[in-house]
């Protein structure tokens, strides 16, 4: 008998062992992915998954394919980019929806849609830059950091107040292409800028993304140049990872105080949110989950707690105007929500039905637009 409850102590001391151990190698590689899924930068092209079935100048059939997202943009109404090998044109209104293929409304901008082509719809709506898409004509500008030299591109405006654009995560400056017209049209001179881990620029001393900790200073480099040119104040417009860019610059640049207004869009001001959403998604359980985070601050210095911007966001002053589609897979909506419920004396919240990640413009560019032009008034920029 007491043998018998010796060996019934050490195998369950092994199979405890044997779950601790699993639990820690599955934390371990989570970690893993964080890094190659989050922190790493990625400038690859997104895959073309859709497939042209028909188009003309006034419609589109787009199939899915194995690739194709269930949830993703094809099955939203507004408007969107559509881009295939050696065209690229818009999309809008669905006539026609199943589980595998969609009409939309089209128009061809460059090239033409031929059947059989693979495709990829486009949240940006807007191919190249401001001249090539817009008539918009730009100057390349430089302006540095403590990186060093950064590029952006420049719109001349009359008024003193400048507006500068940040681009989300493994993007471009063409993020910012949606609104440009409405800004340029009010007078504005703008910037949109790339950062550090951009294609092509200096990288993060680690390589790594640090989501507003250490990319706030080539904003702050940025907004220099501005002052430096002319500039009596400015208004910023973050997207995304951008969004986090601008709120931490909010909290630790001297020159906080020259922001008139801020425009915030899907922004991520809750990291530790953002990567619970996608473990959720992901199905992974909660334990291992956050010893993957864990693990994630110990091998790759991910500061959870100063990633949160909500905490202190009692410290914001400048007037917020804030979009977020409650139907963003990637930033959860609530942290938007809790922003919003945190400072009512300073943000004007546009929470929009429907909308995907940054997708609050593609859902209705009408009312975007307005509530930008609106929000812009209210401030007495011009």
């Amino acid at each position: 008998m007491r043998i018998f409850r010796r060996i019934l102590i050490a195998v369950v001391a092994l199979a405890i062992l044997a779950a601790v151990a699993g639990v820690g190698a599955g934390g371990w590689y989570l970690s893993d992915v964080l890094k190659r899924d989050a922190l790493t930068p990625d400038h690859k092209p997104s895959a073309m998954d859709m497939q042209v079935l028909a188009a003309s100048d006034g419609q589109i059939t787009l199939s899915v394919t194995p690739a194709t997202s269930k949830t993703g943009p094809w099955k939203y109404d507004g408007m969107w980019g559509v881009r295939w090998e050696g065209g690229y044109g818009q999309v809008g209104a669905i006539s026609q929806l199943t589980e595998q293929q969609v009409v939309r409304s089209f128009t061809p901008v460059t090239g033409k849609a031929q059947a059989g082509s693979m495709a990829q719809l486009d949240s940006f709506a807007f191919e190249g830059d401001a001249e090539t898409a817009l008539g918009i004509p730009f100057q390349d500008v430089r302006y540095t950091s403590p990186l060093g030299e950064f590029n952006a591109w420049y719109v001349e405006g009359k008024a003193k107040t400048w507006v500068i654009f940040v681009h989300g995560r493994n993007s471009t400056p063409r993020e910012g292409l949606r609104i440009l017209p409405t800004i340029v049209k009010l007078g504005y001179p703008v910037l949109l800028i790339n950062y550090r881990n951009d294609e092509g620029l200096p990288p993060n001393p680690d390589g790594l993304l640090r989501y507003g900790q250490t990319e706030y200073q080539d904003l702050e480099g940025a907004v220099s140049y501005a002052l430096q040119h002319g500039a009596q104040d400015l208004v910023l417009v973050g997207y995304s990872m951008g969004g986090a860019i601008v709120t931490n610059f909010l909290y630790q640049s001297a020159l906080a105080d020259k922001i008139r207004g801020v425009i915030l869009d899907a922004p991520m001001i809750n990291f530790n949110k953002t990567i619970d959403l996608g473990v959720q998604q992901r199905g992974y359980p909660t334990l291992v989950a956050g010893l993957a985070k864990g693990f994630s601050q110990l091998r790759f210095g991910v500061q959870w707690r100063k990633l949160d911007y909500l905490r202190d966001a009692q410290r914001l002053k400048s007037p917020i105007l804030l979009f977020h589609g409650d139907a963003d897979p990637t930033v959860p909506v609530e942290t938007s929500d809790a922003l919003a419920k945190a400072r009512p004396d300073i943000v004007r919240y546009v929470r929009v039905p429907g909308a995907l990640h940054v997708g609050s413009w593609n859902r209705d560019p009408a009312a975007y637009e307005s509530a930008v032009r609106d929000f812009l008034a209210g401030l007495g920029t011009n």
